[in-house]
């Protein structure tokens, strides 16, 4: 599967290149030809001209074209490739002149000249004869251009001026089969430096897709080793982020997540060794004092009862938190919502820990400002009562914890009240924040503490079921801070 994707990479980007090629190739194929077509008759045309301004040039009036001219004017035909047929103005042909390299020409090789040696001359002499061109020979009119096929040649017609009158007019004669073999030779070479092209460009498409799929395809590959590792249980396992881009992205992540399976597991020990032990203690206690009291080695006094009663409560509070905490997760609590003073459930909530504030030697603070809220008046007080036992938890003999009722802003829009509990004691670690409200989590410095772990998690779910928000922060001067936010009435 790992090579499939490779491969698949390095003959997509050959594909692509190919394709790209070929899309060239058809539109330079058939605009290509379009302007060659018109580029060879630009070049015929200006060979034209190039004869016509010979023609031109070399009129002398009032004879007309002598030898010398009409052999000027064969070479300039020979350098054009075309053949030329002058005519008077009356129609009547003066002279022709061969140029083409084909053999054969437009006059069957033959060069002619009519009327005299020169236009406007008497007589039927031969031009130049023994001294001229070898393509300009003596032939009577009637060899004129008879012999012409128009499936060989192309004729244009141009006027031939002098001094702004026309003296003659000058019938150019060029090849057809030469220009369809330049274009034929240009297609050829074309389409053959087309495909040339097309197989280097596939050929360094298909090199760097492999370079750069194995880029892409090895953290790929390292990112599923370490998850089959991480299926395999091994959690310890991790990748190198390898870049900023979308797979050292999913390295990350993957980072994270191991992380925070890892993490999971742990608490999942250290939770199975809380629970043996909340439920060992009491239990071993029970089962101790009823032993005694069944030998007979203890009198079944009250306060050997009461020890046994209080062990069972012991044992109930926590059953009784894991049951709460179901419902809250299953959504399953009822709250019933009234309009009631915060600053009074916080006043009261004070009131039933002070005595084991008190116990303990910590200062519990109130500064409680009147505020109404809609929420559940039980539901309310336990959520205050465990952020209380939080706070003395984590809180040394002669520390001291604030609890603080007034309005104030919250993450959202709307008039809120506002609960805080700050203690003074170690504060909360800044990696366990985001956890601290999960079931079962304790941090180090929980951990010779008594407890599970649920007090936190089950007083943001009382809170979120009555529409607030509860929020875990470290304080600067040191201690924990925890703030609940509720929707104020007005």
């Amino acid at each position: 599967m790992k090579r499939g994707l490779r491969l698949r990479l390095a003959l997509t980007h050959a594909l692509v290149a190919l394709l790209a090629i070929a899309v060239v190739a058809v539109i330079v194929l058939a605009v290509g030809g379009r302007r060659f077509d018109s580029y060879l008759a630009q070049v015929q045309s200006s060979r034209n001209a190039a004869v016509v301004n010979s023609l031109t040039q070399t009129y002398r009036a009032p004879d007309g074209w002598d030898a010398s001219a009409i052999y000027a004017l064969s070479q300039v035909a020979r350098l054009n490739n075309v053949d030329v047929a002058v005519y008077s103005l009356e129609g009547k042909l003066l002279f022709t002149v061969q140029g083409l390299h084909m053999g054969g020409g437009m006059m069957g090789g033959q060069g002619m000249m009519g009327g005299g040696g020169m236009m406007g001359g008497a007589g039927d002499g031969t031009a130049g004869a023994g001294s001229g061109p070898a393509s300009v020979v003596s032939a009577s009119p009637a060899a004129g251009v008879a012999t012409l096929d128009p499936a060989r040649f192309e004729v244009q017609s141009y006027p031939v001026m002098v001094g702004g009158k026309q003296v003659a007019t000058a019938e150019v004669y060029a090849p057809r089969n030469p220009r369809a073999a330049a274009e034929s030779a240009y297609q050829s070479a074309l389409t053959r430096n087309l495909a040339i092209a097309a197989l280097v460009a596939a050929a360094l498409a298909l090199l760097i897709s492999l370079i750069v799929s194995r880029r892409i395809t090895g953290p790929l590959e390292a990112l599923t080793d370490a998850a089959e590792d991480v299926a395999g249980g091994n959690l310890e396992v991790r990748v190198a982020p390898r870049g900023d881009d979308e797979v050292g992205a999913l390295a990350t992540a993957f980072n994270a997540m191991a992380d925070r399976l890892a993490r999971d597991e742990q608490w999942r020990r250290d939770m199975t060794a809380d629970l043996s032990h909340e439920l060992r203690t009491p239990l071993a206690t029970i089962q101790t004092r009823i032993e005694a009291l069944e030998d007979g080695v203890m009198p079944a006094t009250p306060e050997n009862l009461r020890v046994i009663g209080a062990e069972v409560e012991r044992l109930g509070r926590l059953l009784g938190a894991l049951r709460s905490l179901n419902e809250l997760e299953s959504e399953d609590v009822a709250v019933e919502q009234e309009s009631l003073d915060l600053a009074g459930v916080a006043g009261d909530a004070l009131k039933r820990a002070e005595t084991a504030f008190q116990a303990k030697g910590v200062a519990l603070v109130g500064e409680l400002s009147p505020v109404t809220v809609n929420a559940d008046g039980d539901r309310l007080l336990q959520v205050v009562a465990n952020l209380l036992d939080n706070a003395l938890k984590f809180t040394p003999e002669g520390g001291r914890v604030l609890v603080a009722v007034a309005s104030g802003a919250a993450p959202a829009a709307g008039p809120w009240a506002r609960l805080t509990v700050a203690d003074s004691g170690p504060g909360i670690e800044p990696v366990d924040l985001p956890f601290v409200f999960d079931r079962f989590f304790r941090s180090q410095a929980a951990r010779g503490t008594q407890g599970v772990g649920l007090g936190l998690a089950i007083a943001r779910g009382l809170v979120e079921a009555q529409g607030g928000v509860i929020e875990a922060a470290d304080r600067p001067e040191g201690g924990a801070l925890f703030t609940v936010f509720l929707p104020q009435l007005r």
